[in-house]
């Protein structure tokens, strides 16, 4: 009886993650100075230009255009032209993820081609790209009883 109720406490831990934060903040450095904050679609300037904001194709992450795999041969260079479409201002910025360094992978697991990221840092190139020191993903879309069903 005692493993059952440990196997059940077990799994409810693992279930709810141990009660962490669905929505979370990122900082390169610690850094906490920032002079600009946009949230909006985060997504490739190729897909910003096409318009596409729902199901963008994911190969325009490394290449920068649709149907690059066909274009690209192996050892070439990876473009990653990230932008934030921010939908108040009507118009995209190019992010520069430079000092973000080892959170990179974190914001394309969890923020790219999706809705109401937050991009802080500083405006660069004449307020035309922002230069990122830190980022908020929204949390994961829930899974819903009718998905897939109607």
């Amino acid at each position: 009886m005692k493993r059952l109720i440990f196997g059940i406490t077990l799994v409810a831990i693992m279930l709810t993650g141990c009660g962490k934060k669905e929505s979370k903040e990122h900082m390169a450095s610690g850094e906490a100075n920032f002079t600009v904050e946009k949230q909006g679609f985060l997504t490739t300037k190729w897909c910003a230009e096409q318009g596409m904001f729902a199901d963008c194709r994911m190969e325009s992450i490394v290449c920068g255009e649709g149907e690059c795999n066909q274009k690209w041969e192996f050892g070439d260079k990876e473009k990653m032209e990230l932008v934030l479409y921010v939908h108040d201002d009507l118009k995209y910025y190019e992010v520069d993820l430079a000092k973000l360094g080892h959170e990179v992978p974190e914001l394309l697991e969890t923020a790219i081609n999706r809705d109401q990221v937050t991009v802080k840092g500083d405006f660069g190139d004449g307020n035309k790209s922002i230069i990122a020191t830190a980022f908020e993903a929204p949390p994961p879309p829930t899974k819903s009883f009718f998905k897939g069903c109607l």
